[in-house]
């Protein structure tokens, strides 16, 4: 695994950091993974400003916007209270991270300060590694950005690989309970993948739950029990383990297979599982290959990176949550304007015609 390292941020960071050494308060237009809070996080009504201010923040002072930071610069009135984002407000501190691959474990150094993020997914792309850092140190206000991350291997030895880091998560319905070895379902709690390893009888109730629609729940760890909704339609795999008397078996939604679309469908999912070679690269690619079948809409291969950046920015594309041997997975909404979204995409030169 290579090492990943954002220049473009280090470079905003940089100039930011000099301002703030200049005693300047930099405030983000947006979230733009700086680490700023932005005018919307002040917390206080938002009017346009005369010259030289852009907005009066409240009573409590001004924003002028600064083009070579693309951001603002927040000036506070004499003897108001300011806003609790800005008594909190932080300088910056631009750092690398380490990640051990096989612990999934990122450090991070900065000054007498380490910091240690635990359950990292690196399959999911160093990039996407980066970026939900960044949000959950700007979400604390540890004033830290993250710019490079360097992989190291630490060449323990270790057992079998482990589907699930902690305690296997377990699926039941009333009646019946199996132990699963993967999952994937989305924001809405709908179940797209369940894999489970148990007695036959216990599989075969926790089966018919699933086909007649019913909810199920699943525990994860010491959290509070999930409830997943099944979809309408699964295809399902069946592999007995003699040895241990015991079945497996794969439930896999209708709606996450190629070809068994159908055009009232809202949704269609993505599911990459472990021993992919490239995770994050085969699910763009799988997400390309979706939206030709779904839509009736031609789509470029050479447009992949770019509409899978706007999909993801715009929620078109969310990620599902997942676990055991479903790596990643991504819902898309087949309801969205995508020709609009390209029509865009092809004004704005982000995608081409010419090849």
């Amino acid at each position: 695994m290579n090492v990943y390292e954002d220049k473009y941020l280090r470079e905003k960071v940089n100039r930011i950091i000099a301002r703030q050494k200049e005693g300047k308060v930099v405030i983000a237009a947006h979230k733009d993974g700086s680490g700023l809070p932005t005018r919307e996080d002040l917390g206080q009504e938002l009017t346009r400003a005369a010259y030289p201010y852009d907005y009066a923040v409240g009573k409590a002072g001004f924003l002028k916007y600064d083009s070579e930071l693309g951001a603002y610069l927040f000036t506070a009135k004499s003897g108001e209270k300011l806003p609790q984002v800005l008594a909190n407000y932080q300088t910056l501190s631009l750092v690398e991270a380490t990640l051990d691959v096989q612990d999934r474990r990122i450090n991070i150094q900065c000054g007498e300060a380490c910091i240690t993020f635990t359950g990292v997914q690196p399959w999911k792309g160093l990039y996407e590694v980066l970026r939900e850092l960044n949000e959950e140190l700007e979400r604390v206000n540890a004033g830290i950005v993250v710019w490079k991350i360097i992989p190291k291997e630490n060449n323990k030895v270790r057992p079998g690989e482990r589907l699930f880091s902690e305690a296997v998560p377990k699926l039941r319905n009333g009646q019946a309970m199996s132990h699963a070895t993967g999952y994937a379902y989305d924001s809405d709690h709908n179940l797209v993948y369940i894999g489970l390893a148990g007695y036959k009888t216990s599989l075969e109730s926790l089966r018919v739950t699933l086909i007649c629609g019913k909810s199920l729940q699943m525990t994860r760890d010491d959290l509070s029990d999930v409830s997943l909704i099944p979809t309408d339609k699964y295809e399902q795999a069946w592999q007995a383990m003699p040895e241990y008397t015991n079945h497996h078996v794969g439930f896999v939604s209708r709606l996450a297979l190629p070809g068994k679309w159908e055009p009232e469908d809202l949704s269609a999912y993505l599911l990459i599982f472990r021993g992919t070679p490239d995770p994050g690269k085969d699910l763009i690619q799988l997400f390309v290959e979706r939206i030709k079948e779904a839509l009736e809409v031609p789509i470029l291969d050479e447009w992949s990176v770019a509409l899978w950046k706007q999909a993801r920015s715009r929620k078109l594309v969310q990620d599902l949550t997942t676990g055991g041997d479903c790596i990643l997975g991504a819902r898309i909404d087949l309801q969205a304007d995508w020709k609009e979204l390209l029509s865009e995409l092809l004004a704005q030169e982000e995608i081409s015609l010419t090849i």
